[in-house]
């Protein structure tokens, strides 16, 4: 590899700790209150109605279905929000199966809802019907998506094409994950090392890790390192931070522990032979004034951290050159790398809401509405986006059609 300049932690580097104090740790939640009340409203009225029919139907099936799917859902959400108000914890395990819960017994209820309207009003029964029919349906899926969706990772594979692209690096083999949140694994070994000998297998030169090691803290990595020092790549493995490797979602006493949590994750992705590039960039080919691979730190719309500078990552790059960012929050490609020639931007963060479907020439997941890129791959002139739907989960512990990624890329000279 030629001229590997890479001064970002040997001898110097800084990591942005603008959100160290817990009033903004805050501040993120309460931008979202407004949607996480309407959200809880609609589940708690789709119940309502649900279990309301159920009851009615009055017989020992309907009653006692309704009872128990009542106090699963209720325990649940009770369980989860008494658990995810903990202050800083490896253990996510009791929270998020009660998420896990919450889910799988609340969220068809709102498949039911507008139906079980629609007989309330007509007293048509075959709308109850189908009313029950899509609740049941999606109960499945859930329980589907918890038991076998958050293990079936899936290799997706595109080629691209780019006129300046230097020699040496046609046919160049790129494998990206994202979003590990290795601290939503609850120590599935086994599982977790099938991902990586899938990973292996696809002969990498380079493998780029976009962000979100961790779901908190620094420690969650601990006794995973074995597992993750096993990734291999012929030319160098390279990472950048997400928003939750930041600590920026717990309390900290002191903005000492954070700085020191911060400090100990950019420490444990080189322990795993990564190499963090945090506001800075390598040089990986000086053919045809040379490519080069960047690393930003997070960088997101509000209410997430806007750490990333892309003008000190690519400073001194050649206007010419061949560019590859990592960038973890797609969103920082619509505000800021277009039309700066940057090539190709890889990104994560979206993980697809972990819930949508991708078959039948339908793509669809509700986290569009947040994010207009979300997950694959995108294109605004000669410029590439590809988004990674991500390698673990967050919170709800499962996938339902939308399911774990390892991306592989070719990158091919255009002739």
């Amino acid at each position: 590899m030629l001229n590997q300049r890479n001064h970002l932690f040997n001898e110097h580097w800084e990591i942005d700790l603008r959100w160290i104090d817990l009033n903004d740790t805050f501040t993120i939640y309460n931008s979202y209150k407004m949607i996480f009340l309407f959200i809880l409203t609609l589940l708690i009225g789709s119940q309502a109605l649900f279990s309301l029919h159920l009851f009615q139907e009055q017989t020992l099936f309907s009653i006692l279905l309704a009872s128990v799917q009542l106090l699963v859902f209720t325990s649940s959400l009770l369980i989860m929000m008494r658990t995810f108000r903990r202050s800083r914890t490896t253990n996510y395990k009791k929270g998020f199966y009660a998420f896990g819960a919450m889910i799988a017994t609340g969220i068809p209820t709102v498949g039911y809802f507008i139906f079980g309207l629609a007989y309330l009003v007509t007293g048509f029964v075959v709308l109850e019907y189908i009313g029950w029919g899509i609740a049941g349906s999606m109960f499945i899926a859930i329980l589907v998506g918890i038991f076998w969706g958050r293990w079936n990772w899936i290799t997706r594979t595109i080629e691209l094409e780019f006129e300046h692209l230097p020699e040496e690096l046609d046919g160049t083999r790129i494998v990206q994950i994202s979003d590990v949140h290795v601290g939503s694994f609850f120590n599935n070994y086994p599982k977790v090392q099938k991902a990586i000998d899938q990973m292996n297998g696809l002969d990498a030169d380079y493998v780029f890790f976009t962000g979100d090691l961790v779901n908190n803290i620094e420690a969650e990595m601990h006794g995973w390192e074995p597992v993750f020092r096993q990734i291999k790549a012929k030319k160098g493995k390279y990472s950048i931070l997400g928003n939750h490797d930041y600590g920026d979602y717990v309390p900290w006493e002191e903005k000492e522990l954070k700085k020191k949590n911060i400090e100990a994750l950019v420490e444990m992705h080189r322990s795993i032979g990564f190499t963090p590039l945090l506001n800075d960039r390598i040089q990986i080919s000086s053919q045809e004034h040379g490519a080069w691979i960047i690393g930003v730190e997070n960088w997101g719309t509000a209410p997430f951290r806007q750490s990333g500078d892309l003008a000190k990552s690519t400073e001194d790059i050649p206007a010419d050159a061949f560019r590859i960012l990592l960038s973890h929050d797609p969103s920082h490609f619509d505000e800021q790398v277009v039309g700066t020639g940057i090539d190709l931007t890889l990104s994560g963060h979206t993980h697809g809401m972990q819930f949508g479907i991708e078959r039948f020439g339908i793509k669809f997941s509700p986290v569009q509405f947040r994010y207009k890129k979300w997950a694959g791959l995108y294109q605004i002139g000669k410029q590439f986006l590809y988004v990674n739907r991500g390698f673990g989960y967050l919170g709800f512990p499962g996938r339902v059609g939308i399911y774990p990624e390892i991306t592989l890329i070719i990158l091919k000279k255009k002739r």
